[in-house]
């Protein structure tokens, strides 16, 4: 059915929440999520990684939590170009989209195909922002490969490490269930499991509980299976988000047993919110190490002018 979601999305925590951070990503995976996904995917990258890429694991983890940096409410008072716009690119409401839609060509292409079965357009951006991230680093790397002037090459892996960094934003927040849904923060419409319609949820779940409960070496022992290259970068990022969206429900199951927040004490939400931290670092590995690896095949020709 069709949906409608503002960019709004998440208001403010209270006062008594403000030990997660005062900054404006401080209501999102907050700073600590992020940084654990970019740190661990840093850490799981194969030998054969270029070293100046396996070297830069700091800035790496730095990079993650970047654009929510961006989303400052004082910019957005200036213009709220940057905010209205790229808000959207953080989540997808599989709900308001017909599965034909992914197909589309680009981002355009979707918004049309979206608006033609008469959905709301306001459904999110997240899988081609994935897609369109990887493959901005798989051209970084080819031109890296071909690049012989050495001046040119390090101006090369300083972009390389920003794309990687910025894009490992976008996974990070594919591993919450709650960037797949309408029901990103309290559940909405009918109700009938009685899930948690607070709109802390999210802040709750993805800040709070995170910055209070998990570091790196809660999620590290998950991080294990080794590199994988991605046939297709766009179905691999559409399976990813599908099963992160398959853990929603499970998510409200265990909220709704104890709430998420500071004084969480079941281990079944450490359990499960350790393995979605590793699902992103795993998927962000494979994506730069996709990226690298098949910089270096053959690609098609230009196509030709119409």
């Amino acid at each position: 059915m069709p949906t409608r979601r503002s960019f709004a999305r998440l208001p403010a925590l209270p006062l008594a929440l403000a030990l997660v951070a005062a900054t404006p990503s401080a209501v999102r995976w907050g700073d600590a999520g992020h940084r654990i996904v970019g740190e661990l995917a840093a850490r799981a990258l194969p030998a054969d990684m270029p070293a100046f890429f396996r070297n830069a694991g700091a800035d790496l983890a730095w990079l993650n939590p970047e654009p929510d940096r961006w989303r400052d409410f004082g910019e957005q008072n200036i213009d709220p170009a940057l905010g209205s716009g790229s808000g959207f690119d953080h989540f997808v409401d599989f709900e308001g989209v017909p599965d034909d839609a992914f197909k589309a060509k680009d981002r355009y292409e979707y918004l049309a195909a979206i608006k033609a079965a008469g959905f709301d357009h306001k459904v999110g951006f997240l899988p081609f922002r994935i897609t369109e991230l990887a493959q901005t680093l798989r051209v970084d790397f080819r031109l890296w490969r071909a690049a012989v002037d050495e001046g040119v090459k390090r101006r090369l892996e300083a972009r390389i490490i920003n794309d990687a960094g910025i894009l490992g934003h976008y996974v990070a927040d594919g591993a919450n269930p709650h960037h797949t849904t309408i029901h990103h923060n309290g559940w909405v419409g009918p109700n009938p499991d009685g899930y948690a319609t607070d709109t802390r949820m999210h802040g709750r779940f993805e800040a709070v509980y995170v910055q209070s409960h998990l570091a790196v070496a809660d999620v590290a022992p998950l991080v294990t299976a080794p590199a994988a290259v991605a046939p297709n970068i766009r179905e691999a990022t559409m399976a990813y988000l599908r099963t992160s969206a398959a853990q929603l429900r499970p998510l409200y199951d265990l909220d709704k047993v104890e709430k998420f927040d500071t004084n969480t004490t079941a281990a079944t939400h450490k359990a499960f919110v350790a393995a979605r931290l590793a699902a992103g670092a795993t998927m962000l590995r494979d994506l730069w190490w996709t990226a690298w690896v098949t910089s270096g095949q053959p690609t098609p020709g230009r196509p030709p002018r119409e």
